[in-house]
């Protein structure tokens, strides 16, 4: 079986396990929320911050703020799947996948297109809540794409490094410090930035930061991102099927 029908087949059973599942429910719900609270409250709590700090916040708020909802969004996606396959290895389901149709690699194809396209879509719809602008649908679109890899990377990292959920959440809390490590950019002087460049975020952030000022060299942070998360993801997931 293909990963089309994988999903026509398998999706709605997905689709029910999470909604029995009250971390997973909230975990699909969550961008929305921070979308919410990114246009209403945020800026009001800032404002009353500003004259206590010795630089303009503001000045940082959308960017910074754009790239925390950009990444968030597949970022959760990717834990739902995640932690799913973590509890169906715990079950035997992937070693008897080895084996059986569909297979272990036609199986995780299935389950890492999903964040793919939840993050998409729910990037589409939070961004607008949430009172961002990149430049037009199209913009918000590529910026959509190019961290679109996050959410099977952070999938396959939870699996290639966890033996269960309580790892999982040790792993999660563990990389935040490197998921938002790109924040330093907007910065750190250029000299910084090809150690920053390590962190997989690092090319989204760029492609979604020249996007929202109108500069050139969005194609090249656009193929920069998928290579690079590419490439990580086929390390992760070698790792796996050994």
């Amino acid at each position: 079986m293909n990963t089309l029908t994988l999903i026509r087949v398998l999706g709605p059973l997905d689709a029910r396990g999470v909604g029995r599942d009250a971390l997973l429910r909230w975990l699909v719900v969550m961008p929305v929320g921070i979308a919410l609270a990114i246009r209403g409250v945020l800026p009001a709590l800032l404002e009353r911050a500003v004259p206590l700090l010795p630089f303009d916040l503001m000045a940082f708020y959308a960017p910074l703020m754009a790239y925390v909802l950009l990444l968030i969004t597949p970022l959760l996606a990717g834990m739902v799947i995640g932690f799913q396959l973590l509890d169906q290895r715990d079950d035997g389901v992937l070693d008897a996948l080895r084996i059986t149709p569909p297979r272990l690699r036609g199986y995780l194809a299935y389950k890492l297109a999903l964040p793919i396209l939840v993050g998409v879509g729910l990037t589409l719809i939070t961004f607008p809540l949430a009172g961002l602008s990149i430049g037009g649908p199209g913009a918000l679109l590529i910026a959509a794409v190019g961290i679109a890899p996050h959410g099977p990377l952070f999938a396959l990292f939870l699996v290639a490094f966890a033996t269960n959920k309580v790892q999982g959440f040790a792993l999660t809390k563990m990389s935040n410090v490197l998921l938002m490590l790109p924040l330093a950019a907007a910065f750190a002087p250029a000299a910084w930035h090809p150690l920053l460049a390590i962190a997989p975020g690092y090319w989204p952030a760029q492609l979604l930061w020249t996007l929202q000022s109108g500069g050139t060299g969005a194609p090249i942070y656009l193929a920069a991102a998928l290579a690079y998360q590419l490439l990580i993801g086929w390390a992760l997931l070698r790792r796996i099927e050994r």
